[in-house]
């Protein structure tokens, strides 16, 4: 038995169901804790509980009862800040809870291609697994906001799991700033991870290989494939893919954050990226969800503007990508042009 937890709100809830979906064609066994940021999202698991056998929901106020620490962060920072602080809190919650011998927190955005349990494996010798960015060498100098990335973690409940969840709580508690701070080296909650290999040597396992994390940061590090409906990174199957960055503006728009990582276009990406808009359609279309609003990036409404500031983005056409850059616009006119239009 695989036990997951991740959260997310209605703009997200289906790319939830699409990371549930794919955790179910690729694990026979496993159960799935969903933190409810807002009523729409509780309400549609508690309406259409018989199709979710492997779900089990909860909402802020059982994290937040009784935590004096956890309610005084959430008055001193921004909405996504404090999301940032519930990533150690979640699934120690679930531990003292549940008493489960192990957990899994990941991001909603991510997608499995293949079995995670090769991952979950690691814990027969350690007790923590983390996710590496593994940035490519054209953005090398990311590394100074974290080595790792808070996407893809696994904790045993143990003696270690636990001590190392209480100290990254205590942590974000104290700070869990969207900005770097130079001062303390401190940035959201994934610094913090820099420092668990010396903390706790022997007992973390870092996912190194070709199949696990890839996501926009590091795709210049690998040769993405398509071969009869599986994905393969450097000739591996992948494992699983995040999709940070990814925004859907409308049925034919969509911006990748390419641009800002410096990633190479590449067939198999795009083939891979297209399949999982196809997927969040088909049930943005059944929930009725047109609009996704960003927790993190304040844009604008109109479409024009959002497509300059991305500079390189995806257009949908007859069931292809194509790839549109602005990038060859000079700054001060893209600036001119999203202040016309905003």
């Amino acid at each position: 038995m695989l036990y997951l937890t991740t959260f997310f709100d209605k703009n997200y809830l289906s790319r939830g169901l699409v990371l549930y979906n794919s955790l179910k064609e690729f694990t026979s066994d496993f159960e799935l804790y969903i933190l409810c940021l807002d009523d729409f999202t509780e309400d549609y698991f508690t309406k259409n509980k018989a199709n979710f056998q492997e779900v089990k929901t909860l909402q802020l106020s059982d994290i937040e009862e009784g935590d004096v620490a956890l309610a005084f962060a959430k008055s001193n920072r921004s909405k996504i800040e404090y999301y940032f602080t519930l990533s150690p809190c979640l699934p120690l919650y679930l531990f003292r809870k549940y008493n489960l011998p192990h957990i899994c927190s990941l991001d909603a955005d991510i997608l499995f291609l293949n079995s995670p349990e090769p991952l979950f494996d690691k814990l027969n010798d350690f007790s923590i697994v983390i996710t590496p960015h593994k940035f490519s060498k054209e953005i090398l100098h990311l590394s100074r906001y974290g080595t790792y990335n808070v996407s893809f973690q696994i904790f045993k409940n143990n003696e270690i799991g636990l001590s190392c969840l209480q100290k990254w709580k205590e942590e974000c508690i104290e700070f869990c700033g969207d900005e770097f701070d130079e001062v303390n080296d401190r940035f959201a909650d994934q610094k913090y991870l820099d420092n668990w290999l010396a903390l706790y040597p022997n007992e973390v396992y870092v996912l190194k290989d070709n199949v696990s994390g890839l996501a926009p940061w590091n795709l210049n590090n690998y040769k993405i494939e398509k071969r009869e409906n599986h994905y393969f990174s450097n000739n591996e199957q992948m494992i699983f893919y995040h999709f940070h960055h990814f925004k859907i503006f409308n049925e034919k728009w969509a911006s990748n954050g390419f641009d800002e990582y410096k990633a190479k276009h590449q067939k198999g990406i795009d083939n891979l990226y297209l399949d999982y808009w196809n997927k969040i359609d088909t049930f943005n279309n059944q929930l009725a969800i047109v609009k996704e609003d960003s927790t993190r990036y304040k844009t604008s409404d109109k479409l024009l503007p959002k497509l300059l500031k991305e500079k390189v983005v995806y257009k949908r056409k007859n069931n292809q990508l194509e790839h549109r850059s602005f990038a060859y616009i000079p700054k001060f006119i893209l600036k001119k042009i999203i202040k016309m239009y905003a």
